[in-house]
């Protein structure tokens, strides 16, 4: 097959990804979780008594953050990491969801700047989490796809990279304008075409970067904590197993599928990833919001000291 043929067919399949992903983007794009601080009840105000300790969790990000893929509408992990620490931890837990799909690293602070009630929402959190960086990569992706295709990103990323490095930080410094002190816990981006483009080695390598850039900028600012949910939801279901099965199993080749079946094969649910939504093939389900949780979790704990006070 000729490489322009080949780029044709594979801008078709992105194309078919990438259609479904911003047709829920541009559903839920005018949507945030707003957090709303529950009324008072006799048995919370008995609690309160007893020097329960209480924290307000602020959520910060993009679609992650805001729960796409979550089949129960609850906002995801923010939503199961608050049930978690309340459960676990004997902690009284407001949380207050910013996350809006489809944005990128600039738009999360824009709407920052431009709002009070979450500058001043801020300003109270205790601890506060961080999805970015996947609708940065995604706009790489969509303006460089042919070069993708043939893995030959290496002339657009470093540029690229070196946007992104000081957009995060300007976002960072936002964040740390209304609140200096809390710690941050920055949740990886993932790749999720993994399962179904595994010889695209360009798609893995350019997200494992995008992530120690992401480590970089959390270690300068001194109080970030790195989640890192990036091989379990890129590889999903084929996490420890030898990639030369993969490319073997896999039916979505290239050089062996018509155009015109690519959306079925994006269909099958023996072919996708089992961590992410059956709707889009980009978020995660719910088996990849419980992972993203306890992965937090287990981050949130080994750093406890810096945001549960037992004396709040």
């Amino acid at each position: 097959m000729s490489k322009v043929k080949e780029g044709l067919i594979f801008l078709g399949v992105v194309l078919v990804l990438v259609g479904a992903f911003f047709s829920i983007m541009r559903l839920t794009s005018s949507k945030t979780h707003q957090g709303v601080s529950p009324t008072v009840s006799k048995k919370q105000a008995q609690v309160k008594a007893k020097k329960v300790p209480s924290i307000s969790l602020y959520a910060l990000g993009d679609s992650l953050t805001h729960g796409v893929g979550d089949t129960s509408n609850r906002g995801g992990y923010v939503y199961l990491v608050k049930q978690k620490l309340e459960h676990q931890n004997q902690v009284k837990v407001t949380s207050h969801n910013y996350g809006k799909t489809g944005d990128r690293s600039d738009q999360i602070q824009a709407r920052l700047e431009k709002s009070k009630q979450m500058q001043a929402e801020l300003k109270q959190a205790d601890v506060i989490t961080l999805t970015v960086g996947g609708n940065d990569m995604m706009k790489v992706l969509q303006d460089n796809f042919l070069l993708l295709a043939n893995n030959k990103l290496a002339g657009a990323m470093p540029q690229a990279k070196e946007d992104y490095r000081l957009k995060l930080t300007s976002l960072f410094k936002t964040i740390r304008h209304y609140n200096e002190d809390v710690p941050i816990f920055l949740i990886s981006i993932y790749n999720p075409f993994y399962v179904y483009f595994p010889t695209l080695t360009d798609l893995q390598k350019y997200t494992n970067q995008w992530n120690v850039l992401a480590k970089q900028v959390a270690k300068r600012d001194g109080n970030t904590y790195f989640v890192d949910v990036n091989q379990q939801l890129s590889e999903g279901q084929y996490l420890g197993q030898d990639k030369k099965r993969l490319i073997k199993e896999s039916k979505l080749n290239l050089n062996l599928v018509s155009s015109t079946k690519l959306e079925d094969i994006l269909s099958d649910q023996k072919e996708k990833n089992n961590y992410l939504s059956d709707a889009d093939h980009f978020h995660p389900n719910d088996k990849g919001y419980r992972y993203m949780t306890k992965e937090l979790y287990q981050v949130m704990m080994a750093h406890k000291d810096k945001w549960l006070k037992e004396d709040k």
